[in-house]
């Protein structure tokens, strides 16, 4: 077969992929698949090291045939798929628009590489109020960022950073309403960029699935705590059937969807079982699944909550094994640091930040201290990208640089987390640049000697148990090729 500038046509590549036969498909995978390793393991400007880059192509792979499987079973629309490859094809992965002008701009300005996306909480409102929520959200909090800073924000980020792809978070952000506009509203005012949206399911009707068909450029991670009991025990009794109610009517119209999944002591043990990725990939149509390990922060936090290091290990052992054997994209927040060479906090390059219902800036949603407040920022006349010069950000990066290392040194990056692998180091920096605490139980935490002793105590079993499991895999890299 002729060779293809899959340089040049990677767009229709893709559409011939999706949207014509499963001959033409098979015919096109093979190149794709070649065309995907080179552009990763071919990367020069690229200091991620080798098993980084195994771990991103395993990701891209398990993302294209997880897709590919929701649509041979008629649960994402050709409409979608249309869309997406303009906006998360074309604008996020590829930048086919000025968004990477605007990106060398900033460069130029500022001597680094952008962050790639923002996540932003425009409400602390939800119509749940879960066991441990990282937000401490519930039916009675009503903070919210008003619509013209919202659409400021974006504007700032899209215009200056040449930002496509944002993550919405919350609170429940289907409840945001603010003068009479709503989150799918910013999806379609910014129609050239991709929305990941956190959600815990329970709003998304037959109106509201077809308005996101319809939309093309929003796909919503739903959040499960295992199956129906573990869910219903932590976030209400009946939610579960909500759940499925939600996922029924985004599969009726073509959209397609993922999971949210917050690992604890309770469900650790179902996630440690294949049958569990099964039910959610085969069954219940996800095309994608986030996991994130629970952490001591918000609402009655709980250290005894937390997976301890050897659980944690154990579950990067499945999720590994998912991703590369069966090919279902699941991507855990700190196993899978390898995908993203490293923690990807403090706006670093390839990396976000994030901003919560109130505008404070902070580096991480599982960070909660910051510095910079956006409404302070703009209206002392300066932008979003000030904030990424605070010295909590500054420093932060800067032990990201020298901990991940390069692509013939890395770090071990099994332990990428600088709050929770590295809390001494996070405690440091934090007291050198006298952060600020989100809410209450951010300060309760900080000023905790039992929580430091226990934060401490986590990290150092974790570094023992993890080393020589990253030596495992640099030794075996190569064979999964």
């Amino acid at each position: 077969m002729k060779a293809i500038d899959l340089n040049s046509s990677i767009s229709g590549l893709i559409n011939n992929l999706f949207l014509k036969s499963q001959i033409s498909r098979n015919l096109f995978e093979g190149q794709l698949k070649k065309y995907i390793k080179q552009k990763i393991f071919n990367n020069e400007e690229s200091q991620a090291s080798e098993v980084s880059r195994q771990h991103q192509f395993f990701a891209s792979w398990a993302m294209y045939k997880s897709y590919i499987r929701n649509i041979d079973k008629g649960n994402i629309s050709s409409k979608v798929t249309k869309r997406m490859i303009e906006s998360f094809l074309g604008s996020v992965l590829l930048r086919k628009n000025v968004s990477n002008e605007k990106r060398r701009i900033f460069q130029n300005k500022h001597g680094m590489h952008p962050p790639s996306f923002i996540t932003i909480s425009p409400t602390k409102k939800c119509n749940l109020k879960c066991i441990g929520c990282y937000a401490a959200s519930s039916p009675t909090t009503e903070t919210t960022l008003n619509w013209t800073l919202l659409n400021r924000i974006m504007e700032d980020a899209y215009s200056n950073m040449g930002m496509r792809f944002f993550v919405i978070s919350g609170g429940e952000p289907l409840l945001y309403k603010s003068e009479n506009k709503t989150i799918l509203d910013l999806a379609e005012r910014w129609n050239d960029c991709f929305f990941l949206m956190y959600t815990n399911g329970t709003l998304i009707n037959e109106n509201i699935a077809s308005r996101m068909v319809d939309l093309g450029n929003i796909t919503p991670a739903i959040s499960v705590e295992g199956y129906e009991a573990e869910t219903d025990a932590r976030r209400g009794n009946g939610i579960y059937q909500r759940i499925i109610k939600a996922k029924d009517n985004l599969a009726s119209v073509g959209v397609p969807f993922g999971l949210s999944v917050t690992a604890t002591k309770e469900n650790v043990d179902i996630l440690l079982n294949e049958s569990f990725y099964d039910f959610y990939f085969n069954e219940f149509g996800a095309t994608y699944m986030w996991v994130f390990q629970y952490m001591p922060i918000g609402r009655d936090f709980s250290e005894d909550l937390m997976i301890s290091p050897l659980q944690r290990l154990q579950l990067h052992k499945i999720e590994y094994k998912i991703l590369t054997e069966k090919e279902y994209f699941v991507a855990d927040f700190w196993n899978s640091a390898p995908m993203s060479n490293g923690c990807i906090s403090c706006g670093r390059a390839g990396g976000y930040i994030y901003i919560n219902w109130d505008g404070n800036i902070m580096p991480c949603v599982f960070v909660p201290y910051y510095h910079d407040n956006i409404n302070t920022l703009y209206n002392t006349g300066k932008s979003l990208s000030d904030a990424l010069f605070s010295s909590l950000f500054v420093k932060g990066r800067a032990w990201q640089k020298e901990y991940i290392g390069d692509r013939n040194n890395p770090g071990n990056l099994l332990t990428p987390c600088f709050y929770r692998d590295h809390y001494k180091t996070f405690y440091e920096i934090a007291n050198q640049t006298q952060v600020l605490p989100e809410n209450e139980d951010a300060q309760k935490a900080f000023n905790s000697k039992e929580y430091y002793e226990f934060m401490l105590k986590f990290d150092k079993e974790l570094e023992e148990l993890s080393s020589p499991v990253l030596d495992n895999l640099k030794k075996n890299h190569k064979t999964k090729m």
